[in-house]
């Protein structure tokens, strides 16, 4: 990597002695308002943030580039963390949006580069607007969708322009240093990113990276001439690119790996790495975040921290908040601090507990369902995380000659497509489940209380209501004339039990399983369509080895194939239950988490 001792332009002079002093000591300010009371010294901070498209970490050190060598480069990653509710693909539309806002895909919603999407959370420029009227904001850039994500927000942008190219990008940035006085300015370059589309790795991609700088360091150039200003300079690329260099967009090591680059040495976050209990893809997420832009500009513009904004990172300047929160399992927090300051943990904004920041992690025994969001604040800045703590309510096989799939339904009215050949869900899960995603069930959506798939291409859904609905699997509608009440007519024996069914399943087309909200299962002979004789009876470990002592939490069940079943349970674990020597598989339950069930619950 290529390092710059702290920010050696030629114009600082003594100037540069002041600004190291005066970070030191903000960098030791524990609160906001000592920050403010520091700044005090008629010297305006200010903030430039350059954006290089596509520009790969490791082909930086490959090529001359003499003006992002002045600054401390260090690796970063973007995709938010995979199999989580972060997970977003390594494009450009995103990642741009995630560097704007400070938040992954689950909250600004962009999932691709299509400018017709919008983002839905506060950009930058809104923060900073609507926290100090009297700065002045400015964006220029080459892509134009940019700008397209946060059509909404113009407004809070003072001067803004799509150049339609990178020379036209240069001038406009220098024309808001220079002339619009801009307290903020983010400026996007996307040669970089063409080439590598067009040429993939090499002398046309290093040239263009060469190019880059040299553009690069025109602007800079203009913020060396202003000496009674305190600029931040930060440099970020939105993606890395696959071996090949042509394309990005997936959850791999290389197309996740970007870098972050400042003037400023930075604190804790920015220059030591830490090791976290998500060791994939060589440690990466040990490393600064995607979201780490937007508090770094807020911080440096004395602009406090709100919790209610739910940023996902601290700062890389200023005092230190608590760093990398994630989620160690499905109800603990983690998070890395060494402070001896006290940690508020927010659900929803709502505080739910103060501990020891040195502590590093909480159980929340008391989630509740649905999305749930951790933000957790020390020394003024926040960390967030997003948990789905939604239950899986049904399960539908829907295996044929040409799917291997489940169909998940959640209490959060959502549902996923999962593929058992690959083991995750599909890309684009979860979706709504309403009346175009599953033609005549989406009315009843609230009431789902299991499934399953019978053997003539039927499914068959119960409502917790005592009614039922059977979905014609290859017309993929509700059959005409559902939902019905279940009787003793239409499913003999089953009657008494219509307001207790928790979960169904069908094994291997002989029987029929309803499990009932008290702890007992009814067998139903599929060939004599009727429940058998002699049930109900109770769940035990004698005739369901390795369930019995989770009888009453059950609240789903799905056929996987001719071994092997599923039983998901009310704390979000799961059973996976082996049909053949009719027993619980060893170590189950497990957790509902992207090392079991890919994606299942994001």
């Amino acid at each position: 990597m290529k390092m710059m001792n702290l920010f050696k332009l030629s114009v600082l002079g003594l100037t540069l002695v002041f600004f190291n002093c005066q970070e030191n000591t903000i960098e030791e300010a524990k609160t906001v308002e000592t920050l403010r009371k520091l700044n005090k010294t008629g010297i305006k901070k200010k903030v430039l943030v350059v954006g290089f498209d596509g520009m790969q970490l490791e082909k930086i050190s490959e090529t001359s580039t003499p003006n992002l060598d002045k600054l401390t480069i260090v690796k970063a990653y973007t995709g938010g963390i995979a199999g989580t509710p972060s997970e977003q693909k390594t494009k450009s539309g995103p990642s741009w949006v995630t560097i704007l806002t400070g938040v992954w895909l689950n909250k600004h919603g962009v999932v691709d580069n299509n400018s017709s999407q919008k983002s839905n959370s506060k950009s930058v420029f809104q923060l900073i607007k609507e926290s100090n009227t009297g700065l002045k904001t400015a964006s220029v850039v080459t892509w134009a969708p940019i700008h397209d994500f946060f059509r909404d927000q113009l407004g809070f942008i003072d001067y803004h322009s799509k150049s339609g190219g990178d020379e036209n990008t240069v001038l406009g940035a220098i024309h808001a240093i220079n002339n619009e006085n801009s307290d903020f300015v983010f400026v996007h370059l996307d040669d970089v990113d063409v080439v590598g589309h067009s040429s993939g790795f090499g002398t046309s991609y290093n040239k263009a990276i060469t190019r880059a700088d040299e553009q690069f360091g025109r602007i800079v150039a203009e913020v060396e001439k202003r000496t009674n200003e305190d600029w931040l300079i930060m440099v970020v690329t939105d993606h890395g690119r696959e071996p090949s260099g042509y394309g990005h967009g997936n959850q791999t090591l290389g197309e996740k790996t970007i870098f972050v680059g400042m003037n400023k040495s930075g604190n804790e976050e920015f220059s030591r790495h830490v090791n976290t209990p998500n060791s994939d893809f060589s440690g990466i997420y040990g490393n600064v975040a995607q979201t780490a832009i937007v508090p770094s500009v807020l911080t440096h513009l004395d602009i406090p921290i709100q919790k209610e904004w739910q940023l996902n990172s601290t700062s890389l300047v200023g005092s230190l908040g608590v760093r990398k929160v994630m989620m160690q399992n499905h109800n603990t927090l983690y998070w890395n601090s060494t402070s001896t300051n006290t940690v508020k943990i927010y659900r929803n904004n709502i505080l739910i507990a103060t501990v020891p920041a040195s502590q590093g992690g909480y159980t929340d025994t008391n989630a509740g369902e649905g999305m749930l969001n951790y933000t957790l604040v020390l020394n003024g800045q926040s960390g967030s995380v997003a948990l789905n703590n939604s239950k899986i309510i049904a399960g539908l096989d829907w295996n044929d000659l040409i799917n291997n799939k489940a169909y998940f339904f959640r209490s959060d009215n959502k549902y996923v497509r999962y593929n058992k050949t690959l083991d995750k869900v599909d890309s684009g899960y979860p979706y709504e489940t309403n009346n175009s995603s599953w033609s005549g069930l989406g009315n009843y959506r609230d009431l789902i209380s299991a499934a399953f798939k019978w053997h003539n291409h039927k499914g068959y859904f119960f409502l917790n209501d005592g009614r039922y609905l059977r979905y014609d699997m290859n017309n993929d509608s509700v059959d005409s004339g559902y939902p019905t009440t279940i009787t003793n007519g239409n499913w003999p024996g089953l009657e008494p039990y219509k307001n207790m069914i928790v979960a169904a399943i069908n094994w291997n087309n002989s029987k029929a399983y309803f499990f009932l909200n008290d702890g007992r299962f009814i067998r139903y002979s599929i060939s004599s369509d009727r429940v058998d004789s002699g049930y109900p009876t109770t769940i035990t470990n004698g005739n369901w080895p390795g369930l019995g002592d989770y009888k009453t939490m059950i609240t789903a069940a799905v056929d996987w194939n001719t071994t092997h079943c599923y039983f998901f349970l009310k704390n979000n674990t799961y059973i996976k239950y082996n049909k053949l020597t009719n027993s619980a598989v060893s170590g189950y339950p497990k957790p509902i988490n992207n090392n079991t069930l890919s994606g299942l619950n994001n």
